[in-house]
Order: C-alpha cells, then structure tokens, then sequence
C-alpha cells in the first residue's frame, strides 16, 4: 500500500498524523489476515472466559498476593489486546515490545502464585542461590525481581512449581524473539522501510504487502500462545486459597462456556 505523502515540516499535517486512526491500514490487515484475527479472537475469548472464575477466587481469598496473581493474568490478555490493535495499525516494533511483556507477564504471575521459597539469583562463585518469596520481592520493588528477569527465573524454578520444562523453555525462545523488537537495532530501522517500493520509509503505521509472512508469523505466534493460557489460567486457580470457592467458581465458568 503506497503511503500518503505527508508534510512533515507543517505542524499541522504532524498533527493530523499524530491523530490519524489508521483506518485504512487495518483495512489492509484485515483484509490479508482475517483468518488468523479469527482464530486469535477465539482464543482470546476462551481465555476472558476463565477470568470471572480467577477474580472471584482471589476476592474471597481475601489476601494480597492471590489479588495480584490475577490482576498480572488481566495485564496478559489485556496486553495481547492491544499488541493486536498495534500490530493492525501497522506499528510492528510496538507490537512485538508489548508482547514481551505479556511473556514475561506469564512468568511473573506463576511466581507470584506461590507462598514458598523460590531462586530469585543464580548462585555464583560457589555460592548457593539466593532464595525468597518472589511476591514478597516484587512489591518491595527488589531489583532482582525486575520484570525482564521473570522468564529465566520462572526456568529456575520451574520444577518446584510444577511447571512443564518444555512449556518453560517456550517462553525463553518468545522473549528472546521479542527483545528484537524491544531495542533500537537494525531490525526496528529496516521496519520502517518498505520492502514492495525501495526507496519509501513510512511515518507511524503501514501495511507493507511484501512483509505479509512476517505478519502472518506474528499473528500465528500470539494464537500458539492463547491456546495454551487457558491451562496456564487454571493452573493459577489451583494455586489459591479457599479450594472450595474455586471448585465452584470454576464450575460457574465452564457452564457459561
């Protein structure tokens, strides 16, 4: 799709861009990707599904941590949300920044899911591992619990938290695929450029024909990771206090399904 020529030397015309809606750019996306857009809002709907039965498990809890576990589990499909909008509007880079954070959303929510000990630092020199209660940590704001730290610390302790390796080793392959979009580099500089007109660099959204493979992998790597919340989810419902109320809470939730 051939960009508008845009004034960049008019404040005004920077304004109106600024403000743009990118109508017509996710009428592109749309149009080329309507079948993955399905897939993923089905997936995403099966995961909205679980979160009535989640905050009502952490409500009658009535403790701080199992309140946080679910709010992190909102922040995750909330920021699938809106990488998706991103990613439609053409804004590549702030799509894939997004989705790391959802990655590492996962991560901190089944860290903080627990109550007991976990490896918060590699030991080193000999020395054994520092332990603590991660939850505790986080909302001290201790630095070794800083977000980008949770997925190789959720690898640490994946054993004793029950977490499958390979379900673990999963989320250190998609943060490492998202750190590319998370820093100035040459991938950030080459998105801005088109491939299907040498020469036009594009201002804010675009929809590039020639980089439909690239959006399609994008949109087939967030339905991969949809479809593997909802266990992800329960998981979290097993880890709460208050076993009954859940076991019902859970009930509800499957036969509004």
């Amino acid at each position: 799709m051939t960009p508008p020529m845009i004034d960049l030397t008019d404040p005004d015309a920077v304004k109106r861009e600024v403000l743009d809606t990118d109508a017509a750019v996710r009428a592109e996306f749309a149009a080329h990707l309507d079948g993955e857009l399905t897939q993923l809002t089905e997936a995403l709907a099966t995961c909205f599904r679980l979160l009535p039965a989640l905050n009502a498990a952490a409500n009658q809890a009535g403790e701080k941590r199992p309140v946080l576990v679910a709010a992190f589990a909102f922040g995750v499909l909330d920021d699938l949300v809106v990488s998706t909008k991103l990613l439609f509007a053409g804004k590549l880079p702030a799509a894939g920044n997004l989705m790391r954070q959802v990655v590492e959303g996962i991560a901190m929510s089944i860290l903080r899911s627990t109550n007991e000990l976990l490896i918060i630092k590699r030991g080193k020199d000999g020395n054994p591992p520092v332990m603590a209660r991660y939850w505790q940590k986080v909302d001290e704001g201790d630095k070794r619990t800083q977000g980008y730290l949770a997925v190789d610390q959720l690898g640490l302790n994946a054993s004793a938290l029950g977490v499958n390796a390979d379900a673990a080793k999963r989320l250190v392959v998609a943060k490492q695929h998202y750190n590319a979009f998370s820093h100035c580099g040459t991938f950030t500089i080459a998105n801005r450029l088109s491939l299907d007109e040498v020469g036009t660099a594009y201002v804010g959204g675009h929809f590039d024909r020639a980089k439909l493979d690239g959006y399609r992998n994008e949109m087939n790597e967030r339905i991969g990771l949809c479809r593997v919340l909802p266990p992800f989810m329960e998981r979290l419902l097993a880890t709460m206090p208050m076993r009954a109320a859940i076991s019902a809470a859970l009930a509800q939730s499957a036969e509004q399904a």
